[in-house]
């Protein structure tokens, strides 16, 4: 499966702990199904220093098979998702360690309209029928999230293809970091 991560520089070596926490699917390497998402982050990303980076990467399927990896896949916004969604943004852990043991994960981006849900959701502005009727009727674009050196083995980094914006609409064509 060909996914793309949305950044502000070329990644060489993917270090897990520099995720930040308190997103989505809890601290790690996220990577999504579509592109423009990619180009969008990263060009958000840019708003507060460098340039904006896609990198191009590979997932091999498997991962979603191996027990070892423990994975966890949502089909579609639903009530374990959004309670997953909530328990990953909570404040309160001390430590701000990874909350479940999960090596991927793979379900919805929270998009910016979904974080507005989402956090209204937690606030307990709405219900959880309400929130998930809501997101349901937003664009659904798939994220997946790493959160373990086992699952990053499922990643084909042998080959990494990356493209940078060139000017404020236009971006590089696909250029091989290394093969």
């Amino acid at each position: 499966m060909e996914l793309y991560h949305g950044t502000t520089q070329i990644i060489y070596e993917i270090d897990l702990t520099k995720g930040r926490h308190r997103t989505d699917f809890g601290q790690g390497f996220y990577l999504g199904s579509n592109l423009n998402v990619a180009q969008r982050w990263a060009k958000s990303r840019a708003v507060f220093s460098g340039t904006p980076v896609v990198m191009k990467y590979t997932l091999d399927d498997d991962i979603f098979s191996d027990e070892k990896a423990n994975p966890l896949v949502f089909d579609e916004p639903s009530l374990e998702w959004l309670n997953f969604v909530r328990d990953n943004r909570r404040k309160g852990n001390p430590d701000d360690q990874l909350r479940h043991t999960h090596g991927v994960v793979c379900g919805s981006i929270a998009n910016d309209k979904v974080n507005f849900v989402v956090e209204d959701y937690i606030k307990g502005k709405i219900t959880a029928e309400e929130a998930i009727l809501q997101v349901k009727a937003l664009p659904n674009v798939q994220q997946v999230s790493l959160h373990t050196s086992h699952g990053l083995t499922y990643l084909d980094t042998a080959a990494i293809w990356y493209q940078e914006q060139l000017s404020s609409d236009e971006w590089s064509g696909w250029v091989c970091l290394y093969e």
